[in-house]
């Protein structure tokens, strides 16, 4: 079934409380209508992807269905972030390095070579850790590829080439 935005992100959050309460909930919940903000304000370039399970939010790239950024609640934790999941694949190694090391200075625990590039919402409180995660978002959307009129069935990944 497919939600629009207010819907999803209403599930998602009713996903947090069944792990997070009391102030802690209210400060993860504004890491994920920052994360919404930062997006919706980039129609460009990212759209909100609709076809998820309430405890999976997402934005995908315009045009495609290149995941570009989804956030997951999992039993016991915080919600995680995750950038292009899964392990990064349409980004070139170069690009998925420099992710990773702005990832792992941000987070309490370094991200794993293998587990994809994720950081969870607990870091993310802090301020200077969820800007320095926005800007390299932001990056990644200037060099993410172009998306042409109409994408195949298949949806097949395109190789984001990193700009110098």
């Amino acid at each position: 079934m497919k939600q629009n935005l207010a819907a999803a992100r209403d599930a998602f959050v009713a996903s947090m409380k069944r792990e997070t309460t009391g102030p802690e909930l209210t400060r993860l919940v504004a890491v994920l209508d920052d994360l919404i903000k930062w997006s919706v304000a980039r129609p460009k370039a990212l759209a909100f992807r609709a076809d998820g399970a309430s405890s999976v939010f997402g934005f995908q790239l315009a045009g495609s269905t290149t995941t570009f950024w989804s956030a997951r609640v999992t039993r016991g934790d915080a919600p995680t972030l995750e950038i292009y999941p899964p392990t990064g694949r349409t980004l070139s190694a170069e690009l998925r390095e420099k992710v990773k090391e702005t990832l792992n200075a941000n987070s309490r625990q370094p991200t794993a070579d293998d587990r994809g590039l994720r950081i969870g919402f607990g870091a993310l409180k802090n301020a200077n850790a969820r800007q320095a995660i926005l800007a390299q978002l932001e990056e990644l959307t200037r060099c993410a590829p172009a998306v042409p009129a109409a994408t195949s069935a298949t949806g097949s990944a395109t190789s984001v080439a990193a700009t110098a």
